[in-house]
C-alpha cells in the first residue's frame, strides 16, 4: 500500500513539474541547459550564464491559402531605461515596431546573433522548412511551438557572443500578435530583464 502512494505521490509531483513547465499562450520559456524558467508576468528579471538560450513561445501556424504570418516581434536592447508601457498600443504607433523596421538578418540554425537596437526589432516567423527565422520544434493543439535561439548580439555588424558581452544585463521584450489585431493585448508581450552571470 505505502508503494502505491508513493508511486502516486511521484507520478503527481513529475505530472506538476512538467506541465508547470509547459509553454502556453500567456507565457513564454526561456531555456538554458537543462534549465526552464517560465516567464509568465509582463515584467520579469532572469539570470543566465553567459552562453547560448533559447525562447520557446506559441503561436498559429502559418496560413498558406490566406497568406497570414503569425509573427512575434523582439526588441533587445541593453538600455537599463527601457520599461514595459506598450499595452494597448498599435505596433505602427512604436517607432521600433512600426513597419519598416524589422531587421531582415539571414537564419542560420546553428549561431543566430540579434541586433542590439531601439530602432528596430527582430521579425520571427516560420512559414515552412525553407522560409524561417525560428524553429518549429513541435505542436500544441492548434498552436505550433517555436524555438528562438540566441547565440550573442550584433553590435553594429559585430556578432558579440554572450561570454564576450560586457555589458552584462539584456532587456529583451518579447511581443506575439497572436490574434493579428496588429496591437499589442493585455496576455501577449513580456519585457524580460536579464542578468549574465558565470
Amino acid at each position: 500500500m505505502n508503494k502505491l502512494f508513493l508511486t502516486l505521490g511521484l507520478s503527481l509531483c513529475t505530472w506538476v513539474v512538467t506541465h508547470a513547465q509547459e509553454v502556453t499562450t500567456k507565457t513564454i520559456l526561456v531555456k538554458q541547459g537543462g534549465k526552464t524558467l517560465v516567464i509568465d508576468q509582463k515584467t520579469q528579471n532572469i539570470t543566465l550564464k553567459p552562453e547560448r538560450f533559447s525562447i520557446e513561445f506559441l503561436n498559429k501556424p502559418y496560413q498558406n491559402k490566406k497568406n497570414l504570418f503569425y509573427a512575434a516581434k523582439a526588441l533587445l536592447t541593453d538600455n537599463s531605461q527601457f520599461v514595459n508601457e506598450y499595452e494597448s498600443m498599435s505596433f505602427d504607433d512604436i517607432a521600433f515596431f512600426s513597419p519598416g523596421t524589422g531587421f531582415a538578418a539571414s537564419f542560420d540554425q546553428n549561431q543566430f546573433f540579434p541586433n542590439l537596437s531601439e530602432e528596430g526589432h527582430q521579425y520571427l516567423y516560420y512559414a515552412s522548412n525553407s522560409d524561417h527565422r525560428i524553429n518549429k520544434i513541435g505542436t500544441q493543439k492548434e498552436w505550433d511551438i517555436y524555438q528562438w535561439n540566441l547565440d550573442g548580439v550584433n553590435i553594429d555588424g559585430n556578432e558579440i557572443t554572450w561570454s564576450n558581452y560586457r555589458i552584462g544585463e539584456l532587456y529583451l521584450y518579447f511581443v506575439v500578435d497572436q490574434n493579428l489585431n496588429n496591437t499589442i493585448d493585455p496576455d501577449e508581450h513580456h519585457l524580460i530583464r536579464i542578468t549574465f552571470k558565470k
